[in-house]
């Protein structure tokens, strides 16, 4: 057993885990920035709570590499239908902030359950499709494969979370769309949209509909639905080339801002470093995804190259976003920016999943179960 751990540790990918914690490291620092008040000289606990959470993720990541992610292919099912237990008991016992019910209290932790999801839903999609036989998708086979999506998507867009439960929709397609689709069926499935969309606006929350109007034109309520969007663009514009300075920016710290240590996080980093700060973190995270699509393309097991593909999708979709959305290029949607945003679940979630890409890559060579 010993010898067999020893293998797995001397096999993990470095590079991945080390790309994943300098994002993670950039995370605590703005975290501990965005908290920070520099008239009484004190900073909110944000940051604790956060490195507290990174120190639990890194032991989440390195559990799920000695785990065999077959075997969680395997019993995908049964990891499936716990997740879903947990998106229901969140329904009827989780806690409300923010005018949501998201959240359950385990002893002194706090997760939110979609979150969770996230690396049970990778998983579950290696299981859906690891069966491609090759051929493009057909609109029957798409229907097929849309049966797990269901119970999850709406269990979580009654909470309200609509930007989660859109996550998984958008990774589910980014699969189909990864092994083709008919061109009759990618053309009836537009067209389709295009009927669907005045349904959907319509059973859109008041809420929901303002974060759209309000992406179209902020400045038409400056001082109310248009003000987080605005003060974003101010607080990234006044960072200029090289930005202010570490625990020097000033929309922060004065509290134009808004949730400025979990949506807006990125607005922070653009202030105090700039240009080159915002474009640094940009490389992060395309050196990363590099790093698990290389993995992916090298697994000749449908499985894991599904998961792998899965996890970067997740990653690009949720940090393109949320930069899309401090810029105004996307409405407010509450998507967390992944391992830099405040929140426990998320980066647990992000770790486990690279985790799971991790036994991925070890499991190339042979000897290791």
């Amino acid at each position: 057993m010993l010898k067999r751990i020893k293998s797995i540790f001397s096999r993990t990918d470095y590079k991945l885990f080390l790309i994943m914690f300098a994002l993670s490291t950039v995370g605590v620092l703005s975290i501990y920035s965005a908290g920070y008040d520099p008239s009484l000289g004190e900073v909110e606990p944000y940051y604790e709570r956060q490195t507290m959470w990174l120190a639990i993720s890194v032991v989440g990541f390195f559990v799920f590499s000695v785990i065999n992610y077959s075997k969680l292919v395997l019993y995908s099912i049964y990891i499936y239908s716990f997740g879903i237990l947990l998106l229901i008991i969140v329904e009827i016992t989780g806690f409300v902030g923010m005018g949501a019910q998201r959240w359950l209290s385990i002893g002194p932790l706090t997760i939110q359950p979609s979150e969770v999801f996230k690396t049970i839903w990778v998983i579950t999609l290696g299981k859906i499709f690891m069966d491609f036989d090759g051929k493009p998708f057909g609109i029957v086979k798409i229907l097929k494969k849309s049966f797990l999506l269901i119970p999850p998507f709406f269990l979580v867009f009654l909470q309200p979370d609509l930007g989660t439960a859109m996550t998984y929709f958008i990774i589910w397609s980014s699969v189909i769309l990864f092994f083709g689709v008919k061109r009759k069926t990618f053309i009836a499935i537009f067209i389709s949209l295009l009927f669907i969309a005045p349904i959907a606006w319509s059973n859109l929350r008041d809420y929901q509909k303002d974060r759209v109007l309000t992406f179209l034109n902020p400045e038409n309520d400056p001082f109310g639905k248009g003000y987080h969007v605005i003060q974003s663009k101010i607080a990234i514009g006044s960072g200029g080339i090289s930005g202010k300075g570490y625990l020097k920016g000033t929309q922060s710290h004065l509290r134009f801002i808004p949730e400025r240590h979990t949506d807006f996080i990125y607005s922070v980093i653009n202030e105090e470093f700039g240009l080159i700060g915002g474009l640094c973190v940009v490389i992060l995270f395309f050196l990363l995804l590099f790093r698990i699509l290389s993995i992916s393309s090298q697994q000749k097991d449908a499985g894991g190259k599904i998961i792998a593909f899965a996890v970067a999708a997740y990653i690009f979709f949720q940090f393109m976003i949320n930069s899309y959305m401090t810029v105004g290029m996307m409405p407010i949607v509450g998507i967390p920016m992944p391992f830099i945003s405040y929140g426990g679940s998320s980066l647990l979630s992000f770790y486990c999943m690279l985790g799971i890409v991790n036994s991925i890559h070890i499991r190339k060579w042979r000897g290791i179960d």
